[in-house]
């Protein structure tokens, strides 16, 4: 090995060795996002064709080795006409159901025939102008994999306004949190009083508290506000386990802070919240923005309190209204049901991501002198 090779080597040498120790962890870690991004983008037929590999797309039939395809049938309900096509063979199609008002493929007599599945219209049997008769295969649409129907699809659910209702409670709780949190951390952490330290322990064992025991004195609570199916009880009630945590977690943020700065700013004069605001929460602001991620990431993805108190389909949060509204019975759509977790996940990402080093600087507080 030349001299130049062997000191390329010698340098990603440790970056091979660090990122081959982390492979397994990331494959273990992001693996359900791979599944549910792959699920989502999977058309129906592909995805519940068990001949085939369950984690890549695949356009052809395991059992008859043909293309995916969806028959077009004449619904029992219709009468017999004559049918006049209204795409051309090899056109396009797109799922009735995930647009407010498709465009039909076809008539019968004054009758619309909508496409069943998003494709292509691979083969005609009835053409124009001839008796189509209820029951009938007409033609056929050849489905794509993978396809986008599945999230075209959640347009014409209340998807997005759900997931408006979590970002905005999820928002809102956190600048409750937040307002309530800091100054009451800052004085279990900084005041001396008699009981300083069990009322810090009170608070945290508030949150170990289950929400499944809560959930019924809360209900209580919400009606007698008259303020349940709405959006404030979530608001309201969602503090009791985001606040205890947040003010356990800045404490410790709070005590990290060397006393000589804020004894300094008493000798100038300072009042105890010109401290706070002025010289303390700038330190500690790091760990602010992580008490902000917990408390934005708790409340978004809560699940009880929201199922409990919100009982109206389009006021629910996302996760009740994924996982309550998009399953029937014991039939779970699979594909629609990947996209809108696919979906769902994308604004706790963008908010880890533009926090990421706010986030690594408040974790790590403390670790070193």
């Amino acid at each position: 090995m030349s001299s130049r090779g062997s000191l390329f080597w010698r340098r990603i040498r440790p970056s091979l060795l660090s990122y081959a120790g982390l492979a397994p962890f990331l494959a273990f870690a992001l693996f359900p996002f791979y599944w549910m991004l792959i699920t989502s983008l999977k058309a129906d037929p592909n995805l519940y064709d068990l001949k085939r590999n369950p984690f890549w797309f695949s356009s052809v039939d395991g059992n008859t080795h043909q293309p995916y395809h969806k028959d077009i049938i004449v619904p029992a309900s219709f009468s017999e006409g004559v049918i006049q096509w209204k795409v051309a063979q090899g056109a396009a199609t797109t799922r009735s159901d995930s647009v407010q008002n498709p465009e039909p493929i076809a008539f019968i007599g004054a009758q619309k025939i909508e496409s069943p599945v998003d494709g292509r219209l691979a083969a005609i049997r009835v053409p124009s102008g001839k008796i189509a008769h209820p029951n009938e295969v007409i033609g056929f649409i050849e489905v794509a994999s993978p396809s986008l129907t599945h999230y075209r699809y959640l347009i014409s659910t209340p998807f997005y306004r759900w997931l408006r209702v979590s970002l905005v409670t999820g928002l809102v709780v956190m600048l409750i949190t937040l307002l309530l949190a800091v100054p009451a951390a800052y004085a279990l952490a900084r005041l001396d009083f008699r009981g300083n330290r069990m009322l810090g322990i009170v608070i945290f064992l508030t949150y170990l508290i289950p929400p499944t025991i809560l959930f019924i004195p809360f209900s209580q609570f919400v009606g007698a506000l008259k303020i349940d199916n709405t959006i404030w009880s979530l608001i309201l009630t969602y503090p009791t386990f985001t606040v205890p945590f947040c003010t356990w977690l800045l404490m410790g943020f709070f005590r990290s802070v060397p006393k000589e700065i804020e004894e300094r700013a008493l000798l100038d004069g300072a009042t105890r919240m010109q401290i706070l605001r002025l010289v303390v929460i700038p330190v500690v602001l790091p760990g602010i923005i992580t008490a902000a991620i917990f408390a934005f990431t708790l409340s978004f993805q809560e699940y009880v309190y929201g199922l409990t108190f919100i009982s109206s389909t389009i006021n629910r949060t996302l996760p009740v209204g994924i996982t309550v509204d998009m399953v029937r019975g014991d039939v779970y759509f699979w594909g629609p049901l990947m996209a809108a977790a696919v979906l769902g996940s994308i604004p706790v990402v963008i908010v880890y991501a533009l926090s990421l080093d706010y986030f690594i600087s408040g974790m790590t507080t403390g670790a070193v002198k």
